[in-house]
């Protein structure tokens, strides 16, 4: 369960999260028998949400990613589960509801590993758990392709973003695709050198679909697909004050951009940063504490949430949080799994009713680790 406490100066969030801002019914608990990490975790239509988790499965040489997609409904019954479990690795960075209530799972297959290379992978799952789409594409090894960033676009394709890399030593490039239902590539366009060791997400609105990264691990970079252009348009850039990396960001109503960023190369930091619809800088906020964003969402009151964990140097310790902010980048509230010991972030995604759900995970510390579960609460916070 999680516990709820707001700094004394902010009564305004107390009465916008409601009378009693708490976790709703029992935790979800999802196990597997070698432990999972949260990956992507999306609302679902209809209430409920969809989680895709990482199991890594050991062999003789080491270990290979397995996915875990689930499905639950707004009462905590699970509709569905499936496991993608191909030959290789198999890493998923994000999920999206299309037409027809059908969740795609986008990510990176490593099928052809042998042969010096990795392809996206696109998965469709319907509403009953049954597989609409199994596809994987991209250019012949040695290239690399991984899909990272998805959204749906008009007339019920998707728009989706990633990491193509055209040797293993290489750097990589950007490439924004629009993608059918069925993974046929329409249309594809790159920016050389962007993606690097960070990974573009995407994000979309009544005003259109949105691509974020970083160009060579310190400028940050949001492009706006131009479908007409069958490319993106130079939406924002500016420069961290070190190795950075965009973890996720949301579209406001008004046009504008709210970027979460964690800066490595030195003591975390996490920081959030509010685009103007024009693109401009209207304010970079801090984040307390060592911090590492996770996920955010944005709640229908304008209220950002963002869920991410605290390292402390001093007791070593790592703590998942849930924090609000203001239009103003103040924060405003805070909520923290109350499971024992030290827990780690996952993600966050808007609950139709109001509220989030937020998955987070125990740390095990033990050598060798014990697995350890996924963790997801449903918390009214609006």
């Amino acid at each position: 369960m999680t516990g709820f406490r707001v700094p004394l100066p902010a009564l305004a969030f107390a009465l916008a999260l409601g009378a009693a801002p708490a976790a709703l019914a029992a935790p979800i608990v999802l196990d597997a028998p070698n432990g999972l990490a949260t990956l992507a975790i999306t609302g679902a239509p209809g209430g409920g949400f969809a989680l895709v988790a990482q199991e890594l499965v050991p062999y003789a040489g080491g270990t290979d990613p397995r996915l875990h997609i689930y499905r639950y409904d707004e009462n905590g019954r699970q509709r569905w589960t499936r496991v993608i479990d191909r030959k290789g690795p198999q890493i998923a960075k994000a999920i999206t509801y299309g037409p027809g209530e059908i969740l795609y799972v986008a990510g990176l297959d490593g099928s052809e590993l042998t042969a010096n290379g990795y392809q996206s992978m696109l998965v469709g799952i319907g509403p009953g758990g049954a597989v609409e789409t199994d596809e994987v594409f991209g250019e012949a090894a040695p290239v690399e392709d991984f899909l990272t960033g998805i959204a749906l676009a008009g007339g019920g394709d998707l728009i989706a973003a990633g990491r193509n890399k055209q040797t293993p030593e290489g750097t990589a490039d950007l490439e924004v695709m629009r993608v059918t239902t069925d993974g046929s590539v329409l249309w594809s366009a790159k920016l050389k050198n962007a993606a690097k060791e960070s990974y573009p997400v995407v994000s979309s609105s009544r005003d259109g679909v949105y691509v974020a990264g970083t160009f060579e691990n310190r400028t940050v970079y949001v492009k706006k697909v131009n479908e007409a252009a069958e490319g993106f348009d130079n939406f924002a850039s500016f420069t961290a004050p070190r190795r950075c990396a965009v973890a996720q960001m949301t579209v406001l109503p008004d046009g504008g951009v709210v970027l979460g960023i964690n800066l490595s190369g030195g003591k975390n930091e996490a920081r959030l940063v509010r685009l103007s619809s024009s693109g401009s800088i209207v304010w970079d906020k801090a984040i307390k504490g060592q911090a590492v964003i996770a996920d955010l969402t944005l709640l229908r009151s304008g209220v950002v949430v963002v869920a991410g964990t605290s390292d402390d140097p001093d007791t070593l310790a790592a703590n998942a949080w849930l924090r609000a902010f203001d239009d103003k980048g103040a924060e405003i509230g805070e909520i923290l799994p109350e499971t024992e010991g030290e827990t780690r972030a996952g993600g966050v995604t808007l609950d139709q009713d109001g509220g989030v759900y937020f998955a987070y995970s125990p740390i095990d510390e033990s050598i060798p680790a014990k697995p350890v579960p996924v963790i997801v609460e449903r918390i009214r916070v609006d």
